[in-house]
């Protein structure tokens, strides 16, 4: 690789992962999320991934805690102020699982909440990666945060699988018994074999989406556009996000290219 290539590749990590939130957190941008502001309005919770393994390479140059903290920047600074939205971070202050605390390591960092936008980035600018990988219970927290009415929906972001007890998908198939308007997306950031198979499963179980962003596409494709489209399941829709190689795919993107790898969600369940 040259440094001509390097230099035009070290974005794309980010830019990827900051769209792929972008179209999970879309609803919160759209004018119909904001038409109609009942008293139990939509809250969402990100719950970030902050264990040791996100000081490891993305692929461009940059960690993965780096990626993610300019992607999470850029998508808080797009969101309307009449959001309410919170910030939960876990495997930020127990190093290692033997230590006491490590799998209840899982702290509100900002509050759900509106106008709390300088917070948001505050907290993002000290996202560090730490300790281990307590989704499970991080995961039961983030719907405590959330309250018990109205539409809430966590936003889990992980690079891999859980390291402590409880299970995660057993904990999104009991949080989404909890009511019809709580769901769990999940953007797995540069997994694959058993990391995204659970991932996948906690988004299936919590009635979300789930969302790949993978440094391995071709590093000058950007992502085209997210659109609905519908899925083999009768009555069901997945979101498809796919890489493309045409200066004409999107006005307002940059110039991406060709199909080599699309993102679809877990379609959820119609019954």
């Amino acid at each position: 690789m040259t440094t001509h290539q390097a230099h035009r590749r070290r974005p794309v990590v980010w830019a990827l992962l900051a769209v792929t939130l972008a179209a999970v957190l879309g609803g919160l941008t759209a004018p119909t999320a904001l038409a109609d502001p009942a008293p139990s309005g939509g809250k969402l919770v990100l719950v970030l991934d902050s264990s040791g393994s996100m000081a490891e390479p993305a692929g461009d140059g940059h960690t993965k805690i780096a990626a993610a903290r300019t992607a999470l920047s850029s998508v808080v600074t797009k969101l309307p102020e009449a959001a309410e939205v919170g910030l939960r971070v876990y495997g930020a202050t127990v190093f290692k699982r033997t230590q006491a605390g490590a799998c209840t390591d899982t702290q509100l960092t900002v509050p759900i909440g509106t106008g709390n936008r300088p917070q948001l980035q505050t907290a993002i600018a000290k996202y560090k990666p730490y300790g281990e990988t307590p989704i499970g219970y991080a995961l039961q927290q983030a719907a405590k945060d959330l309250g018990p009415v109205g539409q809430r929906t966590i936003v889990l972001v992980s690079d891999g699988e859980a390291t402590c007890a409880p299970e995660p998908c057993a904990v999104a198939r009991s949080i989404a018994q909890q009511g019809i308007d709580l769901k769990i997306d999940v953007v797995g950031f540069r997994v694959g074999g058993k990391a995204r198979t659970q991932l996948q499963c906690v988004a299936r179980e919590g009635r979300g989406d789930y969302y790949d962003a993978d440094s391995t596409i071709d590093l000058e494709a950007v992502w085209a556009g997210c659109r609905p489209e519908p899925s083999a399941r009768s009555g069901s829709r997945v979101r498809r996000c796919t890489v493309r190689r045409s200066r004409k795919a999107h006005r307002c993107l940059p110039r991406a290219t060709t199909p080599t790898r699309s993102v679809w969600t877990t379609p959820r369940s119609t019954t």
